[in-house]
């Protein structure tokens, strides 16, 4: 996954995140996606319903066209009716995680939900 300036500039400012105009599930999902060979953001943590604009916003801010979904939370599917009342569509693909498939030391391969961003 490519770097995203703003947000390496960030990890070195003494400034709580929001108020540099960053979401933090948006940080966070890119700091853990760095751990992986994934070429987009992968949230593989819980997305709030007031995280979906901020995440679609970010997206557009850095030209990103898709991220994925990971994380198996209870109604998952809110979230992304979200992400489709805004404008996304959804499909679905796999994507490697950060740990490691102890059956054959390879990463681990995962089902994830693609949203797309429409611009």
């Amino acid at each position: 996954m490519r770097t995203i300036e703003k947000l390496e500039k960030a990890k070195n400012i003494d400034k709580c995140l929001k108020d540099q105009g960053i979401n933090s599930t948006f940080f966070y999902a890119y700091e853990r996606t760095l751990e992986t060979t994934n070429e987009n953001i992968n949230f593989s943590d819980v997305i709030w319903e007031n995280d979906v604009k901020p995440i679609i916003d970010h997206c557009k801010e850095f030209n990103i066209d898709y991220i994925t979904i990971t994380n198996c939370q209870a109604r998952i599917e809110d979230i992304l009716a979200l992400f489709v009342e805004n404008g996304c569509s959804i499909q679905l693909i796999k994507v490697t995680s950060k740990y490691i498939d102890f059956k054959t030391n390879k990463p681990e391969v995962k089902n994830a939900i693609k949203v797309i961003i429409n611009k």
